[in-house]
């Protein structure tokens, strides 16, 4: 359905419809931000955790053949294990602060907006006399 037609079967000017779907918009993406916020050192965690895992079962197989293929093949896998948790450490950091001024921003936008709404309304208000079309005849 389209917004006009959603406004007309509610009885509703279509900035309305499309104000609320901004504002629906906005909330899912601070639903999906919070949980990623929430959800992202716990993934990490587990992340780093995975990778010990395969690390020490690396370190089992290089341990327990004499298969020179396989044992390369463990040392490659435990090198890359190795960088991997590198890469989730240093990056790791980064990552959540990037969210925190992510959030600051919206935060800032979110305040900014809210002024700017209110000085807009007090403005209107002022200046109506009651007739908003007097000023155009």
């Amino acid at each position: 359905m389209k917004r006009y037609e959603i406004a007309k079967v509610l009885g509703v000017d279509p900035a309305t419809v499309s104000s609320d779907i901004a504002y629906l918009a906005a909330q899912s993406q601070n639903y999906l931000n919070n949980l990623a916020k929430s959800t992202l050192p716990f993934m990490y965690q587990t992340s780093i955790e995975g990778i010990h895992s395969v690390m020490k079962e690396c370190w089992n197989i290089y341990e327990s053949t004499d298969n020179n293929f396989q044992k390369l093949a463990a040392l490659k896998l435990a090198k890359e294990c190795h960088e991997a948790v590198f890469g989730l450490v240093d990056e790791g950091p980064s990552i959540m602060y990037l969210k925190q001024l992510q959030e600051k921003l919206i935060q800032i936008e979110s305040r900014y907006a809210k002024d700017l709404f209110k000085k807009l309304d007090n403005y209107n208000f002022s200046n109506s006399n009651g007739n908003e079309y007097d000023d155009y005849y």
